[in-house]
């Protein structure tokens, strides 16, 4: 399935994007576009450590949920189960294991961005 230009995706779009197991950097670029025109509302989780955070994370990660202490972070958005959740880290491995262990946890869409932010072609920043 083709999707439109970022400008274009609609909510459907979304929707179908956000029920995939695993996305890439253009997906994911899309997705935050439409969060920012009020298309479509995920919540965005970088796994990756405090200093790999300081160093680059993606432009409006909402919450860092580092995976050496991903059981007792998460209770961060432990409320929002139905809320569709796209999880990164630094090349897809870390980010995958902890989808599956949110999956576990009753999240109902977790998706993981394939080759991490090593792969993200989209806008990032630095510092804490």
């Amino acid at each position: 399935m083709l999707f439109r230009t970022t400008k274009e995706l609609t909510k459907e779009d979304c929707e179908v994007i956000l029920q995939k197991n695993n996305i890439n950097s253009n997906q994911l670029e899309q997705l935050l576009d439409a969060r920012e025109a009020n298309h479509t509302d995920f919540n965005l989780v970088d796994v990756r450590e405090l200093i790999e955070w300081h160093s680059q994370r993606i432009l409006h990660t909402d919450y860092l949920i580092p995976t050496t202490s991903f059981y007792e972070k998460l209770i961060q958005i432990d409320h929002q189960k139905e809320k569709p959740t796209i999880l990164y880290c630094h090349i897809g491995q870390r980010s995958a294991y902890c989808q599956k262990i949110m999956i576990d946890l009753g999240f109902k869409h977790v998706v993981n961005l394939l080759d991490g932010i090593a792969g993200f072609r989209g806008k990032t920043q630095f510092g804490e």
